[in-house]
């Protein structure tokens, strides 16, 4: 363990940041006051510096020749028209590689092999990595890191593909066909349960079922763990002993198994630290080895890392070993239970509130009828659903007569337990989104928490071990409220528009558009399975990541899908009291489904136009634009101005000229003071004007455009005219997500790049 903890840290520190080592101090200060154990003191001091060494140096740089081989790992996917995935070149390197398919023929022909078997040759080059939107979206390079790739990867021109046979492509093949078994055999209504529990392959899991089991905190049971693999191992240890297999052969045959189950398993760190954990077990048993429970787990950990450094940084990686540390550490605890459903209780309760901290930084919510909803599920998977899939797959190969009789009987009872589930997961207020903690919040979290399990372990002073639990958590939720800046974000979401405005003390909190995905053309074979969705992946994070769940007025600015098409995840997701837009738009087809969900949902719809105002506290709200007018696309975008103190900042959706023209006849005479604006039309030459400009004068100008813009924007005409009159002005295209937090009579900036 005194190793262990050491290797992590180091793994940590060559990733972040040097100064992370001095962590190692806390573990070193037992050695060198509490024992006086020199030994171990300096043996600790030579593992801390030789491992962040080969940390440091751990993902090579990528150095790759035009024509190269490669090979495909098991979670290669084809989407749409693109084969991507992991791989590894000729070199031993592990890339991200892509790969645009030709033809649908060529995609056919591709789905109809087990592409992680062949060794392809071809030309590759370099890709340029995709920027995270903000610091709560999905982060490419981060990602990379994790899985030990050295970058991204295009094939420019496939040449051939040859079948190979080593051990791993042999492994990959039995994983291949045991899914190809199980689509063809299993109904279909249980074919994406059976791949996530016998072969741990999730992709077939629609995004309505992962949020229903996200919603009741259950999505640990869709995945190979501990509990699959100990019950695993008893079914076989339990069939061979019955049918007198000797002991010891028993032991060594499984010893052989489990590794390679954890290779068609899919290999997640949960799978190999179940299986490296039993096989200690199975050698401790046996009278082979003679270790600790916790030294096991250490050692599963440091060896998983020194193979794969940046597999620290894996959610899966540190939720996996924690719950099997917070388990093992509460011994005591369980042992007072009285019953198998008191031990199921405190299973849960131990796991929960160990890895709230893990869980809400890197989902920035919980699940609060996950610990009622473990007790009925966690029995339930274990006793009858894990085992009924064994059986099931079992008898489809040997039996298949009975296996259909089997899967008669079962399908029903699925159905009316994925009924129930489904029934469970409509309920309100069930998930928990106090946003990702900082530094100080995690660490009064982890310390509450430890405070409480000492509590619970001594039967003494429970109470005021639960006070300590639920203190930081408290502290995390009430938190914003005591932000005292008005915060104003313009999220890059590519090639779209989308606004965040929290008011101090989070009065209330409004969102301009939502960014969105402009589609051309009809679907076809290249079209995604699972399209990108800009509201549910960037917009929704970042205000959940913030502990956003109420949006006081959603302001769709018009009907562009690059400002709206993301409105249907963000109503789904968090709970909008009020939607407002300008008359017309709610006519355009774009709308519909914006407009079911709003009806469905009961939230009142406003169409709004110039001279709509509200005032919260001294923050003043009024559109200046559209005038009453037929609807016009983007010169009917609702403008909006928002004063703050002696700041005006100015919303004008996708205005162009004639809008701009309007509005300055209409508001010749005004005074806006100073300004910032959000340029018009994401820097468009058909916006942001001369005479608009000259009249408004901006202080600063946020220009929201995608990276290499197929429109061209920002357009340098627009860029040349800001320069001329001495404006400086962000981009989302370079900058990313800037943040504006105005307080009194100035303002800071930040951006996330």
């Amino acid at each position: 363990m005194y190793t262990a903890i050491p290797v992590a840290i180091s793994a940590f520190a060559a990733e972040i940041s040097e100064s992370l080592l001095l962590l190692n101090l806390l573990f070193l200060i037992p050695f060198l006051i509490l024992r006086k154990d020199y030994v171990h003191l300096v043996l600790t001091g030579v593992i801390v510096c030789s491992s962040f060494m080969y940390f440091s140096k751990a993902v090579p740089p990528l150095s790759v020749t035009a024509a190269t081989s490669f090979q495909w790992n098991d979670q290669v996917k084809i989407d749409g028209g693109k084969i991507k995935g992991f791989a590894r070149l000729s070199d031993g390197t592990t890339v991200y590689l892509m790969y645009a398919l030709q033809s649908e023929s060529e995609k056919k022909k591709f789905q109809s092999i087990n592409l992680a078997a062949y060794q392809f040759m071809a030309d590759i080059e370099q890709k340029e990595l995709e920027l995270a939107a903000h610091s709560f979206a999905f982060d490419m390079e981060r990602y990379l890191r994790m899985n030990g790739a050295a970058g991204i990867m295009e094939v420019a021109a496939l040449h051939s593909g040859e079948k190979v046979s080593t051990v791993r492509s042999r492994l990959s093949n039995y994983r291949y066909q045991l899914k190809q078994h199980i689509s063809e055999r299993f109904p279909a209504s249980l074919v994406t349960e059976a791949e996530a529990l016998l072969i741990g392959d999730r992709s077939g899991m629609d995004s309505e079922l992962q949020k229903q089991y996200q919603t009741l905190g259950i999505t640990h049971l869709f995945a190979i763990s501990g509990l699959h693999v100990g019950l695993l191992t008893f079914f076989i240890r339990t069939i061979l002993l019955r049918a007198s297999f000797r002991r010891e052969w028993v032991t060594y045959f499984l010893l052989g198994f489990l590794p390679i189950y954890a290779c068609i398993a899919g290999g997640a760190p949960s799978v190999w630290r179940a299986v490296s954990v039993t096989m200690i077990l199975l050698l401790a048993v046996s009278g082979k080895l003679r270790l600790r429970l916790d030294d096991a787990l250490a050692l599963s950990a440091a060896c998983f890392i020194i193979l794969q450094p940046h597999v620290v940084f894996q959610p899966g990686f540190q939720l996996s070993y924690l719950a099997a540390f917070s388990l093992l550490y509460s011994s005591a605890i369980l042992q007072q239970a009285k019953n198998g459903l008191h031990v199921s209780f405190l299973v849960t309760v131990i796991t929960q509130v160990a890895l709230y901290p893990v869980l809400l930084y890197h989902f920035y919510e919980l699940s609060l009828s996950s610990f009622a909803v473990n007790l009925l599920y966690v029995p339930l998977y274990s006793v009858f659903i894990l085992p009924a899939n064994l059986l099931l797959l079992a008898c489809s190969f040997i039996l298949p007569p009975a296996a259909q009789l089997l899967f008669s009987i079962y399908e029903p009872i699925r159905a009316a337990i994925g009924s129930f589930t489904s029934w469970l997961a409509s309920f309100p207020f069930q998930m928990w989104t106090p946003g990702q903690p900082d530094g100080l919040g995690s660490i009064a979290a982890v310390a509450g928490i430890l405070i409480f399990l000492v509590c619970l372990e001594k039967k003494k002073s429970v109470v005021f071990g639960l006070i300590c639990l639920l203190l930081p958590a408290v502290f995390l939720e009430i938190k914003p409220l005591f932000h005292r800046e008005m915060i104003i974000s313009y999220v890059d979401v590519g090639q779209g528009d989308s606004t965040v405005i929290e008011l101090p003390f989070r009065k209330a909190v409004y969102v301009i558009d939502t960014g969105g995905v402009v589609h051309f053309g009809e679907k076809n074979w290249k079209t995604p399975e699972k399209p990108f969705e800009v509201g549910r992946n960037i917009v929704v994070p970042y205000l959940k990541a913030k502990g956003i769940t109420t949006i006081d007025k959603l302001i769709i600015t018009h009907a562009d899908l690059d400002h709206m098409e993301g409105a249907d995840e963000v109503l789904e997701e968090l709970l909008i009291k009020e939607i407002q837009m300008p008359p017309g738009s709610e006519q355009e087809n774009t709308m519909e489904e914006v407009l079911r969900l709003a009806v469905e949902q009961k939230i009142p719809q406003k169409l709004v136009s110039e001279g709509v105002n509200w005032r919260i506290g001294t923050y003043d709200f009024l559109y200046v634009a559209p005038s009453e007018r037929a609807y016009e696309g983007n010169d009917s975008s609702l403008v909006l101005l928002m004063k703050a103190g002696e700041w005006t900042f100015v919303f004008p959706g996708d205005l162009e000229m004639d809008g701009e023209k309007r509005l300055l006849s209409s508001y010749k005479g005004a005074d806006f003071g100073r300004v910032i604006l959000k340029a018009g039309h994401h820097g468009s030459k058909t916006s942001s004007t001369e005479p608009f400009i000259r009249f408004l004068m901006p202080e600063l100008a946020i220009i929201s455009a995608g990276r290499n813009s197929r429109y061209g924007h920002p357009h340098a005409e627009v860029t040349d005219r800001f320069k001329e009159y001495g404006i400086p002005y962000l981009s989302t295209a370079e900058n990313g997500t800037i943040e504006i937090r105005v307080q009194k009579d100035s303002y800071s900036l930040q951006s996330s790049r």
